[in-house]
């Protein structure tokens, strides 16, 4: 398999970790979606990543169809999401609070950073800061024991943990030291493990 996109992408980046985690072999395609728009266009119409390209020569888009494929592939003890029932809804819940929490901050940096100085809309800039603030405050209350859902590593913590990371390194006025204890302490966690060091974050 061949990963397409860079580990500053939160959504790239949730998908190389689960690849480690599931020890499933894979190379590397480092695009941009700027500089490399028309490479990506070939592999996604969206011109967006990730992208998986598979032995088999299908190219799967969009990190959650990517990361719903490998959680099907794995054995059920090891897959990041539970099979059915109260667990999976907890699962998928808390990652959708925290895949809504890297989409903002993303384009949050877009508009801050990709837009001409001029052009910047700051009641947009102020929504969007709202909702990750929102977001992050959420999030930092489900953090009352080790892991956000279950008594195991999910990918609702990988989610989290990725966009939390892309945030300390993309937006850290937004941050004070302490603000976010328990988030603090689950990405510690997180980026010490072997799955998220073998992919790190890497400013593209």
């Amino acid at each position: 398999m061949i990963l397409v996109g860079q580990y500053d992408s939160p959504f790239v980046r949730r998908v190389a970790i689960a690849l480690h985690h599931y020890d499933l072999q894979f190379e590397r395609r480092v695009l941009s979606v700027f500089s490399d728009l028309d490479k990506m266009l070939q592999l996604n119409p969206l011109g967006k990543v990730p992208a998986l390209a598979l032995d088999i020569g299908e190219v799967l888009i969009d990190s959650q169809f990517i990361l719903d494929y490998l959680n099907g592939i794995v054995d059920a003890e090891r897959a990041l999401v539970p099979p059915a029932g109260a667990a999976r809804r907890e699962v998928l819940n808390v990652t959708a609070v925290a895949m809504g929490l890297a989409e903002k901050a993303v384009a949050l940096r877009w508009e801050l950073h990709r837009r001409r100085p001029q052009s910047i809309d700051p009641d947009w800039v102020e929504r969007l800061q709202r909702q990750v603030t929102s977001c992050l405050s959420w999030l930092e209350a489900r953090a009352l024991s080790t892991w956000l859902s279950t008594t195991q590593m999910t990918l609702a913590d990988v989610t989290t943990v990725v966009a939390y990371t892309y945030l300390w390194h993309k937006h850290k006025p937004m941050f004070r030291v302490g603000q976010y204890p328990r988030l603090d302490d689950l990405a510690t966690r997180c980026e010490a493990l072997p799955e998220f060091m073998a992919a790190p974050y890497v400013e593209g």
